[in-house]
């Protein structure tokens, strides 16, 4: 079955589509969509390192209002809480869950800046480089730089966290290792879903052993090479850098999804419901825990990057001797032409024959990069946007149908239905209007209202939501 969301959306969060965006942003609609006088549509995420010094500041300043508001602590804290969130991991549901998680994140950045997007961040660049740890990522004017294990400097400095440490940690090149092409290509050459929505956690007699190519596994390593937060599911929230991975995580996912799958399959393959290969809470029409009344199978819609985001192209050598960026380089000396981060100064540039432009504010001399320290490019000279004011009324009926079958006792009676899609009618919260006059919600293209009555889920009773 295709993706059935809410047909009314109850906060932004639950939006599909600009325009229900645009509602609860208190935006104007004509033409486009228009915010505090800036242009709220289809969100544009590119490679961290191609954004404009002006749009990587107005992404920092967004993730920076976030933090202060609190809203960025309420959100990590849903990927923190694991044992609530369902299908979040070691399962097929994990790249849908996340899909939906990150698109929250860049719908509150949004809400600071309308043009921004949640930029995402390919680590093959950094492991195409002589070494990875000398990336421009690791310095002030991108992540920050680390010492001790402490960000100590950058746009996320003295970032408290959810366990009350007073900066992010990292240790950054102590374990693991970045993305491969190789484990992309891996990824992209699947032909059976079991390979890419995968059974990572399999009890025996599941007929999906484990591959460790599968994706779910390989994004780990990532984790595991940034280390401090980004080593622990538990504590990974607290570093910004966590959401530009998923964001290239979702990517690579989005690549298989345009390459490889019909448009139809795209929004209903999905491996068999097996109780040996995962949890229930990953199967198709499982709830989608924190984020009821969605389903796993939900996350799998194509409205997504109809309606919501899309992605700019990886960078690429066919953009020039810079990939498109002053803070990227075409590596011609290792075989295949291939884009590498810049090095910062002092980092190691051995083993570049071909002329390559690989120090950032500097030259390789003797296998390092000799140059300026870099210093931090001063925020853009704008006026701070007024905050958006979000319409967060969120006590309404989400079918036209409640007010009838709260009437003839389907609140008691289909309670796992009615509770997630009827709830002032059922009264589990209390509206601040009259029922009987009941305000229009905002609505969202999301799905079709169903015209038939709910339906009590097999096995429902089991379903935590």
């Amino acid at each position: 079955m295709a993706a059935d969301f809410a047909p009314i959306a109850s906060n932004m969060y639950q939006c599909m589509d600009i325009q229900c965006l645009c509602v609860f942003f208190r935006g104007s609609v004509g033409a486009a969509c228009t915010v505090q006088d800036r242009n709220l549509g289809k969100a544009l995420r590119k490679e961290y390192r191609q954004l404009s010094d002006e749009e990587r500041g107005r992404v920092h300043s967004a993730f920076q209002a976030i933090k202060s508001s609190g809203e960025f602590d309420r959100l990590a804290s849903i990927h923190a809480q694991f044992a609530s969130s369902g299908g979040a991991h070691s399962g097929p549901a994990f790249l849908p869950w996340h899909r939906e998680f990150i698109k929250r994140v860049e719908i509150a950045l949004r809400q600071v800046d309308p043009e921004v997007a949640l930029p995402y961040w390919d680590s093959t660049l950094d492991e195409n480089m002589p070494d990875s740890k000398d990336s421009i990522i690791w310095t002030n004017e991108f992540m920050g730089e680390t010492v001790g294990g402490y960000v100590v400097g950058g746009p996320f400095r003295e970032w408290r966290t959810l366990e009350g440490h007073p900066r992010i940690q990292r240790a950054v090149g102590e374990k693991g290792k970045l993305f491969s092409e190789d484990e992309i290509r891996f990824i992209l050459s699947q032909n059976d879903i079991s390979q890419v929505l995968a059974s990572t956690a399999p009890r025996p007699g599941c007929p999906y052993q484990p591959n460790f190519n599968v994706l779910e596994y390989t994004h780990g390593n990532p984790h595991i090479y940034v280390g401090g937060d980004m080593f622990e599911q538990a504590t990974s929230g607290n570093d910004p850098i966590f959401y530009m991975h998923h964001s290239f995580v979702d990517y690579i996912w989005e690549i298989y999804r345009q390459n490889v799958q019909s448009r139809s399959e795209r929004e209903t393959a999905y491996p068999e419901d097996n109780e040996l290969c995962s949890s229930e809470h990953h199967f198709r029409n499982a709830f989608m825990r924190p984020f009821p009344p969605m389903r796993n199978i939900d996350g799998l819609s194509n409205k997504y990057t109809d309606n919501m985001y899309s992605y700019s192209p990886r960078p690429s050598c066919l953009m020039g001797n810079d990939c498109g960026s002053k803070y990227l380089y075409c590596d011609r000396s290792h075989g295949l032409e291939r884009c590498a981060s810049k090095i910062k100064p002092g980092g190691n540039c051995t083993g570049l024959y071909n002329g390559e432009d690989a120090c950032y504010n500097g030259r390789c001399i003797g296998g390092r990069c000799i140059g300026e320290p870099i210093q931090a490019t001063p925020p853009p000279p704008t006026v701070a946007p007024k905050p958006v004011v979000v319409v967060q009324q969120s006590c309404f009926n989400e079918h036209e149908c409640c007010s009838y079958w709260a009437g003839i006792g389907e609140c008691p009676k289909n309670p796992i239905y009615m509770l997630q899609w009827c709830k002032a009618s059922c009264h589990t919260c209390q509206p601040n209007y009259d029922l009987n006059n009941a305000p229009t919600a905002p609505t969202t293209t999301a799905a079709p209202v169903q015209r038939l009555p709910p339906v009590q889920v097999a096995g429902g009773e089991g379903i935590v939501f």
